[in-house]
């Protein structure tokens, strides 16, 4: 298909305000299919969508848009058509969720269509499904709803759980609740409801979550992690959970999963067998940075890269990158990993993007100078032939750069064929190291003056603990 007829059915989409028509599940989707970021308002996502639709126009998007809008509209069509019963399940089963637990049998599911399904999550081996993704569904008026789940374990299941209790206590295999959209189509994110409450056998799950606002409606704040429901279950009888929820006009789906914790440490083993470019790829990406700009009358004859990692300011065991990247600058794979571990969004460090794990590669070339270069060496420069350099400071030039003259004359030059790349960091405070820090504040009374300020000290002293 050519590039005119392209942007001529993209400008009939636009026109024609399908992207508007559209949830932010679905365009959440649809930029997760086109290896977007996925994060932000809905005018963000439709921002980003619409840049695609004229900058990068392909078959793939129109027609991901045009199924997209098709769905939607059909699923709207069947709800205003369908009638409630509360025995046969109308039209609106032609969304690609079960439409209801059958109200003879609580534990009973009617039609379970395998369409929608939910992320795969790196640190969860999903083993096997014990209850499918179910609707949540209103069965009163107001606001706040109870639904009622039961199951029964397998005797496989029972085995494997009971089979994987370490003599420590922890459970590597447990069995998880999640909760996600059921609109849209595609893989769903974890995302609770308004109001959530889990009580499992008649007792209270703890659910860990919080909340951007106060507003009426308001969802929990993503990520959104699997409900441990292990703890509280029979393990030879019938297991009974309800999960408290808002209804403000959103739909919501929960399943149970039987799955494995999968470690960070695990996770690094993984990433070093089967994710590791090539030194090849590694030095053309190299010389393809350098040599981008052939017109510039200013050649680049390098580009300085930083061995310590910007998460953590330390020095880099594993150099890795996610493949959407388009910088060299790498961040290490395990603090990456350990702290996704404790709070999933990753994210890039260097530029923000979305960065998944199966998106991430480790950097032979730069490993590769991790290894060669000395400890004291936080720098190294790319050469045009895709060769590098350490670059060592002086301890002088550290010394004035940490106390600065008073009275400083002109800059000394300096190369302006070398890039620096090594100021890109993460802003973001979940990707700060956690420290403690203990002070202790001497409490004075102080007098001021018209000439000057006196500072009477007190016998008495205090403690002072910041995080």
């Amino acid at each position: 298909m050519s590039t005119e007829v392209l942007e001529a059915m993209a400008s009939i989409l636009l026109g024609f305000g399908m992207l508007e028509a559209l949830r932010v599940t679905e365009l959440r989707s649809l930029l997760s299919r086109m290896g977007r970021n996925k994060s932000g308002l809905k005018k963000d996502l439709t921002k980003r969508v619409v840049d695609l639709l004229q900058n990068e126009c392909s078959y793939e998007l129109l027609f991901a848009v045009q199924e997209l809008h098709k769905l939607r509209q059909v699923s709207k069509d069947a709800r205003r058509s369908s009638k409630p019963n509360p025995i046969t399940p109308g039209p609106v089963e032609t969304i690609s969720m079960p439409e209801r637990v059958s109200a003879s049998k609580p534990g009973s599911l009617t039609a379970v269509s395998t369409e929608n399904q939910m992320i795969q999550l790196p640190f969860y081996q999903t083993l096997e499904t014990v209850l499918p993704p179910t609707p949540l569904v209103p069965v009163f008026g107001g606001p706040l709803q109870n639904s009622h789940f039961r199951f029964h374990l397998s005797a496989s299941q029972q085995a494997q759980i009971q089979n994987a209790q370490s003599p420590s206590g922890s459970m590597p295999v447990q069995v998880v609740l999640r909760i996600c959209y059921s609109e849209s189509i595609g893989v769903e994110e974890d995302q609770y409801p308004a109001n959530i409450g889990v009580s499992v056998n008649h007792a209270n799950c703890p659910v860990q979550c919080s909340y951007s606002s106060n507003k009426p409606g308001t969802e929990p704040s993503r990520p959104c992690r699997p409900i441990d429901i292990t703890p509280l279950l029979w393990v030879s009888f019938t297991n009974r959970f309800s999960v408290t929820w808002g209804n403000f006009g959103k739909r919501y789906s929960v399943a149970v999963y039987l799955v494995r914790v999968v470690s960070s440490q695990e996770l690094l083993t993984r990433l070093r067998r089967s994710s590791v470019e090539s030194l090849e790829l590694c030095r053309q990406r190299v010389c393809e940075k350098l040599n981008s700009d052939q017109e510039n009358e200013i050649t680049t004859t390098g580009l300085q890269v930083s061995l310590m990692c910007p998460l953590v300011k330390m020095r880099m065991s594993v150099a890795c990158r996610a493949r959407g990247c388009a910088h060299l600058q790498c961040f290490d794979a395990s603090f990456y990993l350990q702290m996704n571990e404790r709070k999933p969004r990753w994210t890039c460090p260097v530029c923000h993007k979305y960065a998944p794990f199966d998106a991430l590669c480790i950097d032979s070339l730069l490993c590769e100078a991790l290894e060669s270069s000395g400890e004291d060496v936080e720098e190294i420069e790319y050469m045009s032939d895709s060769s590098w350099k350490p670059v060592r400071q002086d301890r002088s030039d550290k010394e004035s750069a940490l106390h600065p003259p008073e009275h400083q004359g002109n800059p000394s030059p300096v190369d302006r064929n070398v890039v620096d790349l090594t100021q890109g960091s993460s802003d973001d405070e979940d990707f700060l190291k956690e420290e403690m820090v203990s002070t202790h504040l001497e409490d004075k009374k102080v007098h001021f003056r018209k000439s000057g300020m006196i500072k009477t000290p007190r016998s008495k002293s205090r403690s002072r603990t910041i995080i």
